[in-house]
């Protein structure tokens, strides 16, 4: 069964720390966190996913940095295995209820991207 959210409020001190103590982004240090990876270890699936609300796009860095680590995962499985990709899903204000939904800069729908995502 899949375990349900607890935390209800996602706490931000570990966010708070690392922009507090680690290097700045003018050294060309830049952080980011991942919303989702989707896994199954029985079809051998994979894919990336990061969720951006209130119509918020990714930063020019961050998609840099996302099509890097797509690029790498693509050249770097092994054989048996099968990366479906990095998604991006955007909502236009915080869910499917409230608004229009993206898959990948593409218009879509809660069905379509519940049966993208079901591997």
């Amino acid at each position: 069964m899949t375990r349900q959210e607890n935390t209800g409020i996602r706490p931000l001190d570990f966010s708070a720390w690392v922009r507090t103590n680690l290097p700045d982004s003018s050294t060309g240090y830049l952080v980011s966190d991942l919303d989702f990876i989707f896994y199954n270890y029985k079809t051998k699936k994979i894919a990336l996913c990061e969720i951006k609300t209130r119509n918020k796009g990714i930063n020019t860095w961050q998609g840099k940095l996302f099509e890097f680590l797509d690029s790498c995962i693509k050249k770097g499985l092994p054989p048996d295995w099968t990366y479906l990709g990095f998604f991006l899903i955007r909502f236009e204000h915080t869910f499917f209820s409230d608004g229009l939904v993206f898959l990948n800069g593409q218009p879509s729908s809660e069905e379509e991207i519940k049966l993208k995502l079901s591997f």
